[in-house]
């Protein structure tokens, strides 16, 4: 089944169980389909961009709803965030990431930390699965040891 199946599927069912939260989430994450083709005809990969994109924007809005200091807000969030982690693939752990951006380096040729963008592009056009934070901290902190050698 695919995921926008997945996705309408996941809308029945919320119906029919009333989860409010449930069915708002995954009504929203089937409207960003919709606004990327109105005709759901995206694959797998396309989606999980869609949804990966929407749950860093989850994450900075949990961010400040807790700066607010607004409970209310912060639980349905977090809610919301759970519901969408289910369609995203897993989050590599730091040595799988470590590995990807070893080989994002060799694969770019990059030599110096100006060529961080590179690296970045390499890793992203490569894996989904990747923390972007976590594989930028480990590639800067790859490419000042190859400068300092």
């Amino acid at each position: 089944m695919s995921l926008v199946e997945t996705i309408n599927h996941g809308i029945k069912e919320a119906i029919r169980s009333r989860n409010t939260v449930r069915l708002d989430t995954l009504r929203m994450l089937k409207s960003k389909i919709l606004a990327a083709d109105a005709r759901a005809n995206l694959s797998d990969e396309e989606v999980q961009k869609l949804f990966k994109t929407y749950h860093g924007n989850l994450l900075e809005a949990l961010e400040h709803a807790m700066q607010a200091k607004r409970a209310d807000l912060t639980e349905k969030l977090k809610a919301e965030i759970a519901i969408v982690e289910e369609f995203l693939p897993q989050t590599l752990s730091l040595e799988e990431t470590r590995k990807v951006v070893v080989e994002a380096i060799a694969e770019s040729g990059a030599k110096t930390q100006k060529e961080l963008g590179l690296v970045m592009k390499c890793i992203m056009k490569r894996n989904l699965g990747v923390d972007a934070k976590l594989a930028k901290e480990l590639a800067s902190e790859q490419l000042s040891h190859l400068e300092n050698h």
